[in-house]
């Protein structure tokens, strides 16, 4: 049995998304009799070979300032199992009133089917969450599952995927830490691996984009290379002759946060923190403002295209007192991006579009929750919207918990797809790893996780 994940929330104000598995199993590198790391197909989990006591803890732990079990709530788990050693009854988990040895709720998987186990009204109930386990349909998308973690040399604040033909697929790190500066990774065998490392100072964000034949990385600096100096966002030209990315123009910027590029009609600009938007002047070979949008503490721009219908959405963090603000989507006509709709968001930082078949997804950053009373909220959920066909808006598809995210990138190899999440901060420490998502295909149902009323 392979668990990956196994998380239990609800909607009470004190509880939030909970590793179950964190909570058993040793920190400290021990070993625990009964108990495996294991890897297979890309994928990390943990074995057990036999039940043992030390896989328990008072449920105390989570219902700290409400006793009662929660009404409604969710559990995800990913599991393997062998159907030549199954056993009758096997549980995943379950939850056991100490004093009589008496079973509250549980999940016990047979062959063919997982069941929800609980104490009812009327004694014991028994509710099958799932008719298989394993699906080979791909028509139908229900969540993301972790395939690989990369370990950075700084806190990493955006994550630029892009295609480099002939030559394979990259990840354009912005880090904080001005030495050794950011990194490049290039796909290989199945995995990131490091390319190349760019000097870069505080570096915020990272854009890729063509101009006929040329291919650039432009990098957001938010600092000077030391107090006083001018700050200088940077704009590289891939060389295919020494293949790797070499300097080719810089931009003064104050405080940059981010660029994006784009076309429409044979015209190309990106876009910074100052909300302005640059034609590129194939006369000159340099870019030139060319339209202004209203925005309240800009973090991100994401241009995307869906049939004939040209968008930018941006990503607004702060207006100043809360980061509960608005986001907007814009849409191109007469010439002119106006607005289409805006969505509520907590310190957004990063806007992805992706397609899967014919269905256009957005995935939303949250950064962090402002409160007025008590500390801030940097665990909280991100959210993945849909564009629904019927309404012709983005409506919500999927939450998945972040730290202070700072941007999410989507891409694909061969029939897989993926979401990579840079997460830059927990409330107590900015070490820690930036996350790959691998979406699975099964039954879908509410376009979300399962969830079960008791």
């Amino acid at each position: 049995m392979f668990p990956q994940l196994l998380s239990l929330f609800s909607l009470s104000p004190d509880l939030r998304p909970v590793d179950l598995l964190s909570r058993v199993l040793p920190h400290n590198g021990e070993a625990l009799s009964g108990v495996r790391m294991v890897q297979e197909g890309g994928a990390r989990g943990v074995q057990f070979f036999s039940p043992t006591q030390a896989l328990t803890f008072p449920s105390s732990q989570l219902f700290i300032n409400c006793p009662l079990f929660p009404a409604e709530f969710s559990i995800v788990a990913t599991v393997k199992v062998s159907h030549t050693r199954m056993k009758k009854n096997e549980y995943l988990f379950a939850v056991v009133k100490e004093d009589v040895d008496q079973l509250l709720l549980g999940m016990r998987f047979s062959k063919e089917k997982v069941h929800l186990i609980y104490q009812g009204s009327m004694g014991r109930e028994r509710l099958t969450l799932f008719n298989a386990i394993q699906s080979t349909e791909k028509d139908r998308l229900d969540y993301v599952d972790d395939y690989q973690d990369l370990y950075t040399t700084s806190e990493t604040l955006d994550i630029e995927l892009f295609q480099i033909p002939s030559v394979g697929l990259f990840a354009a790190m912005a880090h904080r830490a001005n030495k050794p500066g950011s990194a490049i990774y290039r796909w290989n065998h199945g995995q990131f691996q490091l390319y190349q490392n760019i000097s870069t100072f505080k570096a915020q964000a990272w854009k890729q984009f063509t101009i006929g034949r040329k291919m650039f990385l432009a990098v957001s600096n938010s600092v000077g290379p030391a107090d006083g100096e001018r700050e200088l966002s940077v704009i590289y030209r891939w060389s295919n002759k020494r293949l790797k990315f070499v300097r080719y123009q810089t931009l003064e910027t104050h405080s940059a946060r981010d660029w994006e590029a784009f076309h429409i009609n044979n015209e190309n600009g990106n876009h910074n923190i100052d909300s302005v938007v640059y034609k590129w002047n194939p006369g000159t070979k340099t870019f030139e403002v060319n339209q202004t949008i209203s925005t309240s503490g800009a973090y991100d721009w994401e241009f995307f295209t869906v049939g004939p219908y040209h968008f930018l959405a941006v990503a607004n963090a702060f207006d100043g007192t809360s980061t509960q603000t608005d986001s907007s989507i814009y849409i191109w006509l007469g010439g002119a991006f106006q607005l289409y709709q805006t969505i509520r968001t907590f310190g957004a930082t990063d806007w992805e579009m992706f397609q899967i078949g014919n269905r256009v997804f957005l995935a939303l950053a949250n950064g962090h929750m402002l409160c007025e009373r008590g500390p801030s909220l940097y665990t909280i959920n991100s959210t993945i919207y849909e564009l629904d066909m019927t309404t012709k808006m983005f409506l919500k598809f999927q939450d998945i918990v972040t730290y202070s995210a700072v941007d999410w990138e989507f891409f694909s190899v061969g029939d897989e797809h993926f979401l990579v999440v840079a997460n830059s901060y927990d409330g107590s420490s900015y070490s820690l790893n930036s996350v790959i998502y691998r979406c699975s295909w099964y039954c879908l149902i509410n376009n979300n996780f399962l969830i079960y009323n008791n």
